[in-house]
């Protein structure tokens, strides 16, 4: 009899996928193979690292405010409650189960595998996908299982952020080092199964580098120091200069939407229960009340045609439009009410974010064949922006600024053409650009500029949670909201937030709850970082403390 390993799917979670493997007295099944190939395993884990971000990116688009939802079945109700900051029926779970189950088991059997042929670029691919698959887990509940993962321990010990964002550093060093060798003869061509940059092998190195800049300008809190455990902002320039360089080097998936397993993410995880938010829409029609002249200049930012779901019927509302007006759709707003499903859900002011192929209910981003960004050079872009800023070099960052601005234009633009929307001429880029919604001069510019204009880029990106929290989304120093001095004007907490997690003025979301198969199966091992309390969600993450 053969003996051959089989993993446990009965209950999904770090805990049991580190007690994942076990030998059994079987016969092969000669249907179902316990190796492959790194050309194989590589394109479903591709896929993996855009499911695990992807549907991430929804849940932190209702936190931040970019998305809303109405309330209704199956997901839809789950979405519309995390908008007022109550994660119910474990919507946060889902990203834990999918990084251990189908992530890091398959990039741990891609090393293997590939180091039987010396396919180094495999690897080394596989260490930049790990690398920003535990930055994603870490940042989003602040507590992991780094050291256990998958080796066969029923009760693992847990890591905080501190101990993890090391090991991601040293994740994308090893990246490079492995994408820089040469490999060997029988070794399969990078080409054969990267659906991202066609085995660009250049690409991929910027591509680690960029993450590594990522992480390390998280730490804006610490102490200006040495990485990786301080901040250290000549270290993230000097990272930002030797990755992306244009929006050519963008991490994006691709998709072909031939069929349903071939169709963007955001296309999947979409219908007519998601609402673009009211503060995304104020930011993109700079009518924000209250706020300074760049958010309520009233100059509308030639992006909002592409990323705002439009009115298609005729609706008088009460003097703001009138008939045959074809203008943006009225967003969900958790900081005035609770969004409700209108009598007719037809009449216009609540678009969804998803049509079929094409029509209405999409934006550019949620056709079959739009493609999702991991990470872009307008990111990197403002990162740079941010990280001179800090350094009170205004007039770099002024121009890093500005050049995030015009390349997410641009980025906009590309996709549109390519899923059949018209793209923002060169005119009206031009005169966004030089217009009162965007800081002119350096004196002008504020850490807000930069914050805002990056929200707006990254809207379904994770990331923008992580940049709320460490800007303390917009609040005081008494952790009260003031849109004097807060970052993101208009963030405001929800009418109705879940006063059990969230009781006081000054409670924000900081993590997620901990995973359920976490406290169900390893209660004592998670219980002293503090996950069964009802503040856990308030207590901030290692790089979100000063």
């Amino acid at each position: 009899m053969k003996k051959i390993t089989i993993f446990l799917f009965i209950v999904f979670g770090s805990l049991f996928m580190n007690s994942c493997s076990y030998d059994l007295d079987i016969n092969t099944n000669p249907n179902t193979p316990n190796q492959t190939t790194p050309e194989l395993r590589l394109p479903p884990i591709l896929n993996i690292l855009n499911d695990v971000y992807g549907s991430h990116g929804t849940r932190v688009g209702a936190v931040t405010q970019f998305l809303g939802a109405i309330p209704g079945t199956g997901t839809g109700g789950r979405n519309y409650n995390v908008g007022f900051w109550y994660f119910s029926n474990n919507i946060d779970a889902y990203i834990w189960q999918t990084e251990y189950v189908y992530g890091l088991t398959n990039i741990f059997s891609l090393y293997e595998e590939s180091q039987k042929v010396e396919a180094w670029h495999y690897i080394g691919v596989g260490k930049a996908m790990e690398a920003f698959l535990w930055g994603t887990l870490v940042d989003a509940y602040g507590v992991v299982n780094y050291d256990e993962a998958c080796k066969g321990v029923f009760t693992p010990d847990y890591q905080d952020a501190e101990y993890v964002y090391p090991k991601i550093l040293e994740l994308c060093d090893q990246a490079i080092e492995q994408l820089g060798k040469t490999q060997g003869g029988s070794a399969p061509a990078l080409s054969k199964a990267d659906n991202m940059y066609n085995g660009d092998v250049s690409k991929w190195i910027k591509f680690a580098k960029a993450i590594k800049a990522r992480t390390m300008s998280h730490l804006t809190k610490k102490t200006k120091g040495t990485a990786p455990t301080q901040y250290n902002p000549e270290a993230v320039l000097t990272l930002i200069s030797q990755s992306f360089a244009s929006n050519a080097d963008d991490a994006d998936f691709k998709y072909t939407g031939e069929i349903s397993s071939t169709r963007s993410i955001l296309h999947a995880n979409h219908s007519a229960n998601f609402k673009i938010g009211s503060l995304f829409r104020s930011y993109m029609l700079n009518n924000l009340p209250g706020s300074g002249k760049s958010w309520n200049s009233g100059v509308v930012d030639p992006r909002a045609d592409l990323m705002i779901p439009k009115i298609t019927a005729n609706i008088p509302e009460k003097g703001q439009y009138s008939y045959g007006i074809d203008f943006q759709a009225i967003g969900s707003d958790f900081t005035a009410q609770i969004p409700f499903v209108p009598a007719n859900n037809n009449d216009g002011r609540y678009v969804g974010l998803r049509g079929t192929t094409g029509g209405p209910g999409n934006t550019a981003l949620t056709y079959v064949t739009s493609p999702f960004p991991f990470i872009t050079y307008a990111e990197i872009k403002f990162i740079e922006a941010e990280t001179y800023f800090r350094m009170d070099n205004k007039p770099l960052a002024l121009a890093a600024y500005k050049a995030g601005i015009g390349s997410h234009i641009d980025k906009i633009s590309q996709i549109a053409a390519q899923v059949g929307m018209t793209p923002i001429t060169a005119t009206a880029k031009a005169n966004y650009l030089n217009s009162a919604a965007v800081a002119q001069t350096a004196d002008e510019l504020t850490l807000s500029h930069i914050m805002i204009q990056k929200y707006i880029a990254l809207n379904y990106s994770p990331e923008t949670w992580t940049d709320m929290r460490r800007n303390d989304f917009c609040s005081n120093s008494s952790g009260v909201y003031d849109e004097t001095s807060g970052v993101y004007k208009g963030y405001k907490r929800p009418k109705y937030a879940y006063v059990i997690n969230f009781p006081g003025e000054s409670d924000y979301p900081r993590r997620y709850p901990m995973a359920y198969y976490e406290t169900t199966y390893n209660a004592e091992k998670i219980r002293p970082f503090g996950a069964f309390e009802n503040d856990y969600m308030t207590k901030p993450i290692w790089w979100d403390k000063k």
